[in-house]
């Protein structure tokens, strides 16, 4: 089943943008409609008609991120209704706000225990505090690693450039580093002394 990890954003009532995401790199992630979460923009892009999925979000104990919530469960409904797709479940991962080695431990092992066999994974990036973006990012990983047939799709980050106005999103398809990860893993169990131009051609395939 297709699978979308996010994290709630923190942003105050009143401070969370809507924008047309401007795609950089993914056109499966062109979405002509406002949203709040880039996350959404994988949902949009790769769900097809009549097609179930689950999203897993990680919500920490706030008034901020339960206010945002719901806003993201708002948009996900009009996405849903536009698209004619169905949300099987939203999981919900609820943290405190605590950056210790073991809390987050304690999330990755949450996380994975939403992943099966023969999963595609999806992941945004864009929010969370740094600790908690490797966390997940992580997570899928291993599910990867170690589960039958699953698979990562897309690792989505959304930018937004404050510098204009009004204010512009971007779209950036970062999957392309988890890749990167998983290459010079291999090559440095091979003991590959010049890396470079082996990773930059398997990048291009």
């Amino acid at each position: 089943m297709k699978k979308f990890f996010t994290a709630i954003p923190l942003q105050p009532k009143g401070k969370l943008g809507e924008y047309y995401y401007k795609t950089v790199d993914n056109e499966k992630l062109e979405i002509n409609k406002k949203i709040s979460f880039p996350i959404l923009s994988a949902i949009n892009g790769y769900v097809e008609k009549g097609e179930e999925f689950e999203v897993v979000v990680v919500l920490e104990k706030s008034e901020n991120a339960r206010y945002n919530f719901e806003i993201f469960k708002t948009q996900l409904n009009e996405i849903c209704e536009d698209k004619g797709i169905i949300c099987k479940a939203i999981n919900c991962i609820e943290i405190d706000t605590d950056e210790s080695v073991s809390y987050h431990l304690e999330t990755f092992q949450k996380l994975i225990e939403y992943t099966n066999e023969d999963d595609e994974l999806f992941l945004c990036v864009t929010f969370g505090t740094k600790p908690l973006s490797m966390t997940m990012k992580l997570a899928i990983q291993y599910a990867y690693r170690i589960k039958r047939n699953t698979s990562i799709s897309c690792v989505v980050y959304g930018k937004v450039d404050r510098t204009v106005k009004p204010e512009k999103g971007y779209l950036y398809d970062e999957t392309a580093i988890l890749k990167l990860d998983e290459i010079v893993r291999v090559l440095a169990d091979r003991k590959v002394e010049n890396p470079a131009k082996i990773i930059s051609n398997i990048l291009s395939l």
